[in-house]
């Protein structure tokens, strides 16, 4: 079973959960950017962590086989040949149907995946594409999806069958308002920050630059100083917040160096990581407190809630 990319707009890669445990061998983790649209994607077709099509700007694809697939992002019309329907559902098609989304915000990620998932040969352990390590993809160079590509889709059904919801019910569709805060955990380099330095960083607000990527993000606000002159580079957490000399935070994401050697004054909660990481140049960005404890809480409520509904 095959789809066609009959038109791919700003960008489309496949992604799965990412690259485990090869850190010290140089490769980054890699993943989705937004995470929970990623794994809601996979769940509405019955998997987990399959490899899935991420995606930026308007995409049309072709169905050659009878299948099923499920889009979600933030905010996005479908169109299946020329009736529209919406996100967050599984969508039965027919052999020949073509399926159109116009995301609302032009760079906000959208997710593809199959009951299936993609066909695409692992590549240090994943189905991730890393253009800047040349890894990874179907055309394993780690080079981006491009009209007319064609993607296989794994034989069979999902990984339970056809039985799991084909919809989200409303407590469970995610939130993408950027006026909402982001929670930040402060981390054990925080006392290299003064508390005027912290309470700087929660009671301001901080745009997006258009220095953003799967990399990190750059922000631009008041500046956050730290104390450390200097420091070894270290591994890199998901979401970590680094701080250069000019006090202008970086959030680093998916697709992160294995190593940096800036001071971190936290890291963003992953309950509240996959809105972040739909953020776009111009946005404003303001930051709360959590502490660990909530911050864990508030994510395995949501995953609680997700593996209730779907039934594992």
């Amino acid at each position: 079973m095959t789809v066609r990319l009959v038109s791919v707009g700003l960008n489309a890669i496949t992604v799965d959960a990412g690259r485990k445990g090869v850190l010290h061998q140089g490769f980054c983790q890699s993943g989705p950017m937004d995470w929970l649209a990623f794994q809601l994607a996979n769940q509405l077709c019955g998997q987990h962590n399959a490899p899935t099509l991420e995606f930026m700007g308007a995409l049309t694809f072709n169905i050659e086989d009878d299948c099923s697939v499920s889009v979600t992002g933030p905010a996005a019309t479908i169109w299946v040949n020329e009736q529209q329907t919406s996100c967050w559902q599984r969508i039965a098609l027919k052999a020949g149907d073509q399926v159109r989304v116009q995301p609302e915000r032009l760079g906000a990620r959208h997710y593809v995946a199959t009951p299936s998932g993609f066909a695409v040969s692992p590549a240090v352990g994943s189905a991730c594409t890393v253009k800047r390590e040349y890894v990874g993809g179907p055309h394993q160079d780690g080079s981006p999806l491009k009209t007319g590509d064609l993607l296989a889709v794994n034989n069979g059904k999902s990984s339970r069958g056809v039985a799991c919801p084909s919809s989200l019910p409303a407590h469970l569709l995610p939130s993408y308002d950027m006026t909402k805060p982001i929670g930040i955990v402060a981390g054990y380099q925080h006392e290299a920050f003064s508390d005027i330095a912290w309470q700087r960083l929660l009671n301001n607000e901080y745009e997006v630059t258009p220095q953003m990527d799967r990399m990190g993000v750059r922000l631009q606000g008041p500046a956050v100083q730290s104390a450390m002159s200097g420091m070894y580079s270290e591994a890199i957490a998901l979401g970590s917040m680094q701080v250069p000399p000019d006090g202008q935070p970086i959030v680093m994401m998916a697709d992160r160096q294995t190593l940096g050697g800036y001071p971190k004054v936290g890291t963003l909660a992953r309950c509240d990581l996959y809105r972040f990481a739909q953020c776009l140049a111009g946005d404003k960005i303001q930051f709360y407190q959590l502490d660990a404890a909530n911050a864990r809480a508030t994510w395995l409520l949501q995953q609680v809630a997700i593996q209730k509904w779907f039934g594992n």
